[in-house]
């Protein structure tokens, strides 16, 4: 299947002629973000590269626009999107540094891994089937740790890791030598985001808060990843309580106020959005990605 059947088998209303907006190589539909069924088309699909870019809007997450376009749950959105091929050659957008390369002792989530994440108040099969996460078993240098991958454009291109247990080094994640793309060039969970975000600093925080939240993958922020952070009209900064992350949140959303959109800070009572109470999680959803 192609990015247009793919379409089709979602049912989504695409044109590719016809209209001022429409260009070759590329889909045209109403955004659902700025302007569902106007019948302007400002909401573009390339289908070589497998990317939406609106006339408005600009860059939107891949999953989260068909989702709305279709009303199909992301776990289908994501099974039919493995099974498309594009109708053309794949052009990068992002440099790629080196090749891939995983960790060995890759294995479904074991009950070590499920229960680890059962007493952070996770779903494993959830967190597997939505977020990609898979375990480490034995193995030579990374033995009983989450493996957690880097995805852009639902390619995977980098991973990280996270201890079961004490240790420590909590996360380890891929040398330059191993990834396909630097992973702090990138922001976690940005395939699922639409257009507002939740920023975090690691993937349990991004998993507690859910679809829409991305992580850094540390406390340090890159200049790259500022520029992707700073294309969501609206971007909530969501670091941990303790006073370093809290003064780098404040840092981060200066940076950002010097660009068009809302920038805010957001300060929860648990330790991290991880621990933070249920009904806080809820709200902070509901006045920004819900």
């Amino acid at each position: 299947m192609d990015y247009t059947e793919l379409f089709q088998h979602l049912g989504i209303q695409a044109i590719q002629s016809g209209h001022h907006h429409c260009r070759p190589g590329w889909l045209q539909m109403d955004c659902p973000a700025c302007g569902p069924d106007t019948g302007k088309y400002h909401l573009g699909f390339h289908k070589t590269r497998g990317y939406f870019h609106c006339w408005v809007c600009g860059a939107l997450p891949l999953v989260p626009t068909l989702q709305a376009l279709s009303g199909q749950s992301p776990s289908l959105i994501l099974a039919l999107l493995r099974e498309a091929a594009p109708a053309g050659p794949i052009e990068p957008r992002t440099p790629h540094s080196g090749r891939l390369s995983l960790p060995k002792g890759l294995c479904a989530l074991q009950p070590a891994h499920r229960s680890y994440l059962q007493s952070r108040g996770f779903d494993p099969d959830e967190i597997a089937s939505l977020w990609g996460v898979k375990g480490i078993g034995i193995a030579a240098k990374l033995s009983w740790r989450l493996f957690i991958p880097v995805t852009y454009r639902h390619e995977t291109v980098s991973w990280t890791t996270r201890a079961i247990g004490e240790t420590n080094s909590r996360y380890i994640s891929a040398s330059q030598e191993e990834e396909k793309v630097n992973h702090k060039s990138l922001l976690y969970g940005a395939d699922m985001a639409m257009h507002s975000v939740v920023v975090v600093e690691g993937p349990t925080d991004a998993w507690a808060i859910g679809p829409g939240t991305v992580a850094v993958l540390g406390l340090t922020v890159t200049q790259e990843q500022v520029e992707r952070i700073k294309a969501y009209p609206i971007r909530a900064i969501c670091f941990d309580s303790s006073p370093e992350a809290q003064r780098r949140g404040r840092k981060l959303a200066d940076q950002l106020s010097l660009f068009p959109g809302e920038t805010h800070v957001v300060q929860m009572t648990g330790k991290d959005p991880a621990t933070a109470p249920k009904s806080e999680v809820k709200a902070l959803r509901k006045r920004f990605l819900d």
